[in-house]
């Protein structure tokens, strides 16, 4: 006989989104085991930035999107929780910045003059004098302009250690998840996922079933074989730069795109080494490119965009992830979050970090319709069970190999 665990509800990814809402559902009354088969806050969530964006990045253009409309409230919510006052006490992350900047060369700055006039965009962004521009544009040779934007930057994985925290009874390591072992009854229902690691087995019973792994969520997608819900993988070509000088730095470079042309954000290893992780256009149009071809796009974006910086002494990686989101016409981005109820099964995507908070919330409020309510735990053949370990900062392991 197969031994046999049980909770209210059980959470498949240990990433932000299940994280986050493992703490929100413990904190209604509910038993709830999360599962893990690689590492806390792997995949997705340690590849982020740390951006909580409030939309502007979408709205470079001076008119507000659907996208940034739905993000709009996201920094003040997260700044009630980095304050010890929200939904869930996250004062023990640190904030590496308070606000990001815009910048444009000068060819482009009258260009965005305009983006400031709109009243949709004049409380989120804001002029800077010079003399309170970062540290690296007050150099003689910069000649464009700077602005501020109300969205904070964070040490993500500060965020996954203080998410885990207080659940650390609750959360397990298993080996990847098996489609052949979850258990459908004869009306849809999964009635039981069996977990295994290192030649054990345990079955795993609970009322509602949450798939929150990203790209892991394959596993139930394969199984469900429904026409309505499917995943697709948008890919990005990251840059990590290890500088030769300490220039902290959290920016989107204005090109003539509705994207940034490049998003800067600063990191510090352990060693105290300064970090700068290169997103934006660059990433996303160098999916196409090599290793060593988007090594030598950045040096030359870097170059362009910062001509007073000698970069030669600089060493540059790069690598490659895959954003797993719900499919999209044309596959483009999604717009806000997803969560499809399915039974007693729901597939999520926060599709940011940022919106995992809105993700938590609205799974929570479709449990609330469907009437559940606590009712069993028994997690004691669990008790020998490990722990996952948490990720590296990809900046951490990023230089160990193929670095330029």
């Amino acid at each position: 006989m197969s031994k046999v665990a049980s909770a209210d509800v059980v959470i498949f990814g240990g990433g932000v989104a299940g994280l986050w809402l493992l703490n929100r559902l413990r904190q209604s009354g509910f038993s709830v085991l999360l599962f893990e088969s690689a590492s806390l806050g792997g995949g997705q969530t340690d590849k982020s930035q740390g951006i909580i964006h409030g939309g502007m990045k979408y709205a470079l253009h001076g008119k507000l999107t659907k996208e940034a409309e739905q993000m709009a409230s996201l920094p003040e919510r997260w700044k009630s929780c980095l304050a010890g006052d929200g939904e869930i006490n996250l004062s023990g992350v640190p904030v590496l910045s308070t606000q990001q900047f815009l910048w444009a060369s000068q060819k482009l700055a009258s260009k965005f003059a305009g983006f400031l006039a709109g009243a949709a965009l004049s409380s989120k962004v804001s002029s800077v004098k010079k003399e309170a521009y970062p540290a690296v544009f007050q150099h003689t040779a910069f000649k464009g302009e700077v602005f501020a934007l109300d969205e904070m930057v964070i040490d993500v994985p500060a965020l996954v250690r203080e998410l885990v925290k207080s659940n650390q009874d609750v959360i397990f390591k298993i080996e990847p998840l098996c489609g052949d072992e979850l258990k459908f009854g004869d009306e849809g229902a999964l009635e039981s996922a069996t977990v295994y690691l290192a030649g054990k087995a345990m079955e795993i019973v609970a009322q509602q079933f949450v798939f929150a792994a990203g790209s892991g969520n394959e596993v139930i997608l394969n199984q469900l074989k429904q026409d309505n819900i499917a995943m697709q993988r948008r890919p990005l070509h990251m840059v990590l730069v290890k500088m030769p000088f300490d220039y902290a730095l959290y920016a989107h470079c204005l090109g003539l795109s509705q994207r940034p042309r490049i998003t800067i954000t600063t990191h510090h290893t352990q060693a105290g080494e300064t970090i700068w992780y290169l997103g934006g256009m660059l990433a996303e149009e160098g999916v196409t490119r090599s290793q060593e071809e988007q090594i030598q796009a950045a040096r030359v974006e870097l170059k362009a965009l910062f001509p007073w910086l000698d970069f030669s002494a600089a060493l540059f990686s790069s690598f490659r992830i895959d954003r797993a989101e719900p499919l999209q016409p044309g596959f483009l981005k999604p717009e806000s979050t997803y969560s499809k109820h399915i039974e007693n099964m729901t597939i999520a995507w926060p599709t940011k970090l940022a919106l995992a908070p809105q993700l938590a919330e609205e799974i929570l409020q479709s449990f609330h319709e469907v009437g559940l309510t606590p009712q069993r735990c028994d997690t004691r053949e669990l008790r020998s069970w490990p722990m996952p370990p948490f990720a590296q900062p990809i900046w951490e392991t990023a230089f160990c190999k193929n670095s330029a």
